[in-house]
């Protein structure tokens, strides 16, 4: 492991493909909030929405048009961050200050349009959530988050297994789109709201680390280095059996799991690595229900 990834290890439990790809969801979620949110006057629900309306709120109160929803979302995240500090991990609360702070920076540097791309409102909001989900869903699955909401729907997931990121944002989002509803008006709740609902969406479809799985892992030789790594660096337990091959009735290692997509795609890596060979069985989507931890975090 080289230098860099090892600070980047130790800091934020982060490799350079990981640091990457929380970078590009960040991108596309701010292009998508600056370029198609904010022209066309929705409101992103959560801990962002509520400073796009105490922006609003301060212009309107002081007759100004400041942009300041970037630095309000900051200081609306620090209390949430010791939270994080404390509730869920330090890495995962080093992650977080990362990307709120890179997520501030860039909404303050990224243009807003004086007018909508598109001059059809529905597409504006089809095209934002989309965007918007496919960004988070980017951070979440590198174990990042943008903070706000995602801290406290991280931890309620953790603890409640069949638990959703999106479905709880999407309750949180109804208070801010009430009151977005009641100051500016009913047209501007109803098309935010299917922005958020397109988001989250987009997030729940994408994001690796809430899609349930389960591997089946055929083996002629002891899975010993397989399930080293399943109780090692996946934190996963597994039950394994011995079978016989029907065509040459020679003697067959079995070794089924559940865990996550993300979690899936990192054994496969570490199997495709140590060149294991196996016959691997694999499903997405699965129900799992009983003692089965999601770990949105580490």
């Amino acid at each position: 492991m080289s230098n860099i990834n090892k600070k980047l290890y130790s800091i934020f439990k982060w490799n350079i493909q990981e640091l990457i790809q929380t970078i590009i969801g960040l991108a596309i979620f701010c292009f998508g909030i600056n370029f198609f949110v904010e022209p066309n006057h929705l409101y992103s629900g959560g801990i962002l929405g509520l400073a796009q309306l105490l922006n609003r709120f301060i212009n309107d109160l002081t007759n100004s048009n400041f942009y300041l929803t970037g630095i309000l979302y900051l200081l609306i995240n620090i209390p949430l961050l010791i939270t994080a500090y404390f509730a869920i991990s330090k890495s995962f609360c080093a992650r977080t200050i990362f990307t709120v702070a890179l997520q501030t920076i860039l909404l303050d540097i990224i243009p807003i349009p004086s007018a909508p791309l598109v001059s059809n409102l529905l597409t504006n909001v089809l095209i934002a959530g989309t965007l918007v989900g496919v960004g988070i869903a980017h951070i979440l699955s590198a174990t990042g988050s943008t903070g706000g909401t995602d801290i406290i729907g991280i931890i309620l997931t953790n603890k409640y297994p069949g638990f959703s990121v999106g479905r709880f944002a999407l309750g949180f989002n109804a208070i801010i789109f009430g009151i977005s509803g009641l100051l500016y008006g009913v047209s501007t709740m109803i098309y935010s709201i299917m922005y958020s609902i397109i988001e989250n969406l987009s997030i729940d479809k994408l994001h690796e680390q809430n899609i349930s799985s389960c591997a089946t892992i055929f083996t002629k030789k002891k899975p010993t280095e397989i399930l080293k790594f399943i109780k090692n660096d996946l934190d996963r337990g597994a039950t394994t059996w011995e079978g016989k091959g029907l065509y040459d009735d020679s003697k067959t290692y079995i070794t089924y799991i559940a865990l996550s997509r993300y979690e899936l795609h990192k054994l496969e890596k570490f199997m495709e690595v140590t060149n294991q060979e196996v016959f691997l069985v694999k499903n997405d989507y699965v129900g799992v229900d009983g003692d089965f931890s999601k770990r949105l975090s580490k």
